[in-house]
């Protein structure tokens, strides 16, 4: 059976308030759509988690969708520091967010672990650092230290994470769920996998013959998947490899709209409440910065060298 459908019936349908949720995109394939999509339908005291947080869940954060975050780092990368995050934690504003700090190898290593079914896993990068002196909402249950079993050397145990729902954008998926990507691949796939279900949002809808004939590109199973979404430039404005490029431009306006509470709010009712789906939020794009900067934006097509399926 299909599971294609709308964004707005996947977030509908599939997340519910109070869930743990984690969002890919490791740099790039963030899904921006499902996002502000979220912050559309109002949801609230959300866990969340990625690698390389950025203005995506700043602007949650913002919004006051999130209650919780696992976090490794999150900022506006050349624009500077977050600034709802800093809001958050330094004034309340919309409330304060519990945060739990992992770093950015640590926490996909708990992801691998849940979508491996182990209970945890060992980590060396956080031993000697101040992030075992500082725990959150997990208290105690943030990392164990045991002695080694094999040479009675001391070691760091992270627990495995186990999202409610997996929300990620890939290039291509078929109808059923079977989702592909390329590029850079980061924790995308372990933390779909840790997720008890996943909504996948993609480029374009591909045939299962597609799928089959490049498996190795596939990093998540069909039977993970509950609902599949094509929305193209679900990432604006971040960039999914050949298909569009990062737009700078836009990044340096959400920064400057979000150093003040009456310009982020501005900023939301411009381009995430006031458009009911992606398809107007790219339209009033267009409108707004004109079709030859979008054009701009959309990748060339270049052949990788050929590969032959055949046995």
């Amino acid at each position: 059976m299909s599971k294609v459908m709308t964004m707005r019936e996947a977030i509908a349908d599939h997340v519910a308030d109070g869930d743990f949720v984690y969002i890919g995109g490791y740099v790039c394939r963030t899904p921006f759509a499902a996002v502000h999509e979220m912050i559309r339908q109002r949801k609230k005291d959300l866990t969340i988690t990625r690698g390389n947080a950025a203005d995506d869940f700043d602007m949650m954060i913002g919004a006051g969708v999130v209650k919780r975050f696992y976090s490794t780092f999150i900022s506006l990368g050349m624009y500077g520091l977050a600034r709802c995050y800093r809001r958050s934690l330094e004034k309340g504003i919309p409330h304060k967010i519990e945060v739990e700090e992992y770093t950015n190898l640590s926490l996909p290593m708990m992801l691998m672990a849940g979508a491996m079914g182990m209970p945890f896993i060992p980590v060396k990068d956080m031993v000697g650092t101040d992030l075992l002196n500082i725990k959150g909402f997990l208290g105690d249950g943030k990392y164990k230290l045991i002695d080694s079993p094999f040479d009675g050397a001391p070691v760091l145990l992270a627990p495995a994470l186990h999202p409610d729902v997996g929300i990620i954008h890939v290039q291509q998926a078929d109808e059923d769920g079977n989702a592909q990507i390329w590029g850079i691949g980061g924790d995308c796939k372990w933390g779909a996998n840790a997720a008890k279900k996943v909504i996948v949002s993609c480029e374009r809808i591909v045939s299962r013959e597609v799928v089959g004939k490049d498996p190795s590109r596939t990093i998540v199973p069909d039977f993970k998947v509950c609902a599949v979404v094509e929305e193209p430039f679900a990432s604006h404005p971040g960039y999914t490899p050949g298909f569009y490029d990062i737009d700078f431009g836009f990044g340096y306006l959400y920064q400057q709209a979000s150093n003040t509470v009456e310009g982020f709010e501005a900023f939301l009712k411009e381009w995430v409440y006031d458009l009911p789906d992606r398809a107007a939020y790219l339209q009033h794009y267009i409108d707004r910065f004109g079709y030859a900067q979008f054009r701009r934006l959309q990748a060339k097509f270049d052949y990788g060298y050929p590969v032959s399926y055949e046995y």
